[in-house]
């Protein structure tokens, strides 16, 4: 079908962007170059406009409904699938593209695809408020029987459906996230505003990027870290970039320890800007996280030519590659050993960093857009 009217879901740019919502906004640019009609729902309303900032309030409104409302995700489905059926009767899009896990009850025959990124939810309820579980648990069956074809951003994710009986085979195809061309080695003349806006150091840093919750791992990640400072005379600072999570509390003695050490420094969000250059100008980025469908953080990491520490556990081995240092996020003395190898041996970080550039040209959302716009012609 020649130029057909893509409709995509783009709920999560009404909010900071991280995770999902970023995943989706580079989709949704880059589909936007081959499909111009393409559009955009949001939630409470659709448009033809990509939004490229927060909706202003849009969070505190979620807490909001999350803190008063009974069962605040199911309430707020209904409601989203009452605005999702208008959007369908009025534009009659020919294929809709949902970046977020549930697709939502139709009463016309559309093509439907859908992204699953991980089932954390199942694998690890623990790391999920109970009615988000709940959430996933009613609706995500129901969406991948709908759905024309699941897309999963890792070998991993797709074997883990297969695995647990959520979808045959056939139904699903891997896509691989991208990394924007933005992230790149940073020179250290173009460092000298992070040193005057955080007190940071070229190359003389440890790096995690990443919401600030269990599955990430913070709680080893800090324990390791503290081991590291009694083996060293001359530590190289920690420095923790992310917003706070759910359940961050778990691990919140440990932070205020490991920040009384005064070699631990918490950044807290950061923007994009600012991102790309901590990862240029960091000694080495540390990504021990428990579960992860991708792992967005290290290929970024590796993109800016900056060493990687990451975990041997679910995709991020799929996305390193022989381009990291790989540990046993469950492991604490591993953590803290590779610590301190990567910090003593400079002709390590040259390699890894040389490897990390070279794994990252793997990956582009270009071809990511270009291997879902095949999809789509193919489900119309």
């Amino acid at each position: 079908m020649k130029n057909p009217k893509i409709l995509i879901d783009t709920t999560p740019l009404l909010k900071d962007l991280s995770g999902i919502g970023y995943v989706t906004y580079q989709y949704a640019k880059e589909l936007q170059k081959i499909y111009p009609s393409t559009l955009y729902y949001y939630a409470w309303f659709y448009s033809k406009n990509l939004r490229q900032r927060p909706l202003g309030n849009y969070e505190k409104a979620v807490g909001l409904a999350k803190k008063y409302l009974p069962r605040p995700y199911i309430l707020t489905h209904s409601a989203k699938t009452a605005i999702f059926n208008y959007t369908l009767l009025k534009e009659k899009p020919d294929v809709f593209i949902q970046p977020n896990y549930i697709s939502f009850p139709s009463f016309f025959d559309v093509p439907t695809i859908t992204f699953i990124h991980d089932l954390s939810h199942i694998r690890y309820q623990e790391y999920h408020p109970k009615e988000r579980v709940e959430y996933f648990e009613k609706y995500l069956p129901k969406s991948i029987e709908k759905s024309t074809k699941i897309v999963t951003i890792s070998e991993f994710t797709k074997r883990e459906l297969i695995d647990l009986g959520l979808c045959d085979e056939k139904n699903i195809e891997v896509i691989y996230n991208g990394v924007d061309p933005k992230f790149c080695p940073t020179a250290q003349a173009a460092f000298t505003p992070i040193t005057q806006k955080y007190d940071l150091h070229y190359q003389n840093y440890f790096l995690f990027v990443g919401t600030l919750e269990p599955r990430k791992n913070l709680k080893n990640l800090l324990a390791a870290y503290l081991n590291y400072l009694q083996k060293t005379k001359n530590p190289t600072p920690l420095v923790l970039a992310g917003g706070v999570g759910w359940r961050s509390e778990h691990f919140d003695e440990l932070l205020q320890k490991a920040l009384g050490s005064g070699h631990v420094k918490r950044l807290g969000y950061v923007s994009e800007k600012d991102l790309i250059a901590l990862y240029g100008g960091a000694k080495a980025f540390v990504f021990p996280s428990f579960y992860e469908g991708f792992g967005l953080p290290p290929l970024e990491a590796m993109a800016c030519a900056t060493p990687v520490i990451a975990s041997n556990t679910s995709s991020i081995p799929e996305v390193v590659g022989d381009a990291g240092l790989l540990i046993d996020p469950y492991d604490v003395m591993q953590i803290s050993k590779a610590l301190l190898r990567i910090d003593e041996d400079a002709a390590l970080r040259q390699e890894l960093a040389s490897r990390g550039l070279k794994q990252a040209k793997n990956f582009s959302w270009k071809n990511a857009a270009q291997n879902l716009a095949k999809l789509i012609e193919k489900s119309i």
